[in-house]
């Protein structure tokens, strides 16, 4: 296993955006859903995307009024990925808003202030599996992502190629 961080700028992301929407199959896509059907589309094996959403407005019984912490939901999409890598990038990106859409609101990139300023990067200090991929803001005004990736060495070989495109 391999772990490495990329960061992806806003014109990257914008560039990820355009080319998801190049083909015209889907009209629009989010930079989360774009970079994350870029991420998941070269591990070299059956693949599942997993990831929280933002599930507080969905939970039965309702949290209490005034509850002002996290209520996170989970949702996954399942596909080869060699359907993945021969497809275009907005076939992912449909993947994604379709795990998307089983719930209504997505987390924030953004972290909050727990009183000594605003934080310019934050992540956890050990990865929650071997295999993994996190998505995280970065930079003063939260608008570059970093991308911290565990992957099998072939597969991050594979996604290091991509990078320079």
């Amino acid at each position: 296993m391999l772990y490495r961080s990329f960061c992806f700028s806003p014109e990257m992301l914008e560039d990820l955006k355009r080319k998801a929407l190049e083909d015209e199959t889907i009209k629009k896509c989010t930079t989360f859903e774009a970079l994350s059907a870029f991420v998941w589309r070269h591990p070299d094996q059956k693949t599942k995307f997993f990831f929280s959403v933002d599930g507080r407005s969905r939970f039965n019984p309702p949290l209490p009024e005034g509850y002002f912490g996290n209520g996170i939901k989970f949702t996954n999409s399942i596909c080869s990925s060699g359907e993945l890598v021969e497809k275009t990038l907005s076939f992912t990106v449909k993947l994604v808003q379709g795990a998307v859409s089983l719930v209504t609101d997505k987390l924030s990139f953004h972290t909050t202030d727990f009183g000594w300023g605003e934080p310019i990067l934050s992540g956890p200090v050990v990865l929650p599996e071997k295999e993994v991929a996190l998505f995280l803001s970065h930079g003063k005004e939260h608008r570059s992502i970093n991308v911290l990736l565990g992957l099998p060495a072939s597969a991050m070989k594979s996604f290091e190629e991509s990078m320079k495109i």
